[in-house]
């Protein structure tokens, strides 16, 4: 385990937060903002897509926002949205949990007018029952997406990546957020084909045991990602296939309807860069991979690859991406 450096994100730092896909907010023309306090996770998952957590070969640096600065920008935002019918969700390329203030944060969300739903994902090891109380009282109803992969405790720590993993533990988290009058639960595993098929069964029955909604994801693999032997890459027609099996097996529906998440299209927050423009950014953080720098321009974060620039610096770029406000750059000529 290598030691990552750590960025802390405030009003006083300059750093915009928009622009970045590791932290800030994440805008994408719909009803829902996702919202990334930390970048830090707890767990070591052989099949992490975005290779998270504190054994990461591919990241270098850990970004943590300031509360209260990050509730700047989301009321600026959803007040641009329109101020109604929006979807907070309390979003992480690594554990949303692992944020101090991820408690605080919720609560404050949820005063800001526009906001009427909270949702999350987890990985369930960091919460606490007297968390999920605390949840239940802010007055609007929240649903946790719960990442539990496995119901035996051997085969969770293989998927977890640590050996203090208990797959019974966070079933318990699951039961307890079953059990609250605001929290709607959604267990959220993923199969990994020829590893964890059985557990993807005793998941199902779990699912209606505590009458939740399911939404079994598919094992992928991304440029960055973690590849995990054990498992088969299937093809999606595959995949939708093998629900329908379990569908009948177990007399279920596992097809998520999206009539359940609510989502509509919303006015998009302006950009402020056209691809293929060329500005002049200041260098003000480390990336988040290897050879990558973060830089600003026109209010926006650009992370910039191929570049070793020292901060404090000014560099000239190309604008080579903007979909959805966030923003990649190549250098063009340096300063």
């Amino acid at each position: 385990m290598k030691k990552m450096e750590t960025i802390h994100i405030t009003r006083e730092s300059g750093i915009p937060l928009m622009g970045a896909i590791q932290f800030g907010i994440i805008d994408r023309g719909t009803n829902l903002l996702q919202i990334r306090g930390t970048t830090s996770c707890n767990l070591n998952c052989p099949f992490c897509s975005t290779d998270g957590g504190p054994f990461s070969k591919n990241h270098k640096t850990i970004y943590t926002v300031d509360k209260d600065y990050l509730l700047e920008w989301v009321e600026e935002v959803v007040k641009f949205k329109g101020s109604e019918g929006i979807e907070a969700n309390l979003d992480s390329v690594g554990e949303p949990f692992a944020y101090k203030d991820f408690i605080p944060l919720a609560k404050d969300i949820a005063k800001i007018k526009g906001i009427y739903k909270i949702s999350m994902q987890s990985n369930g090891t960091l919460i606490k029952k007297e968390m999920l109380d605390e949840l239940d009282q802010i007055g609007i109803p929240i649903r946790i997406n719960l990442s539990l992969h496995a119901t035996n405790n051997e085969e969770g720590k293989v998927l977890a990546g640590v050996d203090w993993y208990k797959s019974t533990e966070i079933i318990e988290i699951a039961r307890h957020i079953a059990s609250k009058k605001n929290l709607e639960l959604l267990l959220a595993p993923v199969w990994l084909p020829s590893f964890n098929d059985e557990g993807i069964k005793d998941i199902i029955e779990l699912s209606k045991e505590l009458n939740c909604l399911l939404g079994i994801q598919k094992y992928e693999i991304y440029k960055h990602s973690r590849k995990f032997k054990k498992a088969k890459n299937i093809t999606f027609w595959k995949f939708y296939r093998q629900l329908e099996i379990w569908e009948k097996e177990h007399n279920t529906s596992l097809k998520l309807d999206a009539n359940v998440f609510k989502f509509e299209k919303k006015a998009r927050f302006p950009k402020t860069m056209d691809v293929n423009q060329k500005v002049y950014a200041k260098i003000i953080a480390p990336g988040w991979n290897k050879d990558q720098m973060i830089g600003i321009a026109n209010n926006r974060c650009i992370t910039i690859n191929k570049c070793t620039a020292e901060i404090g610096g000014e560099v000239k770029i190309k604008i080579v991406q903007n979909k959805n406000n966030i923003y990649l750059g190549e250098l063009t000529k340096k300063h």
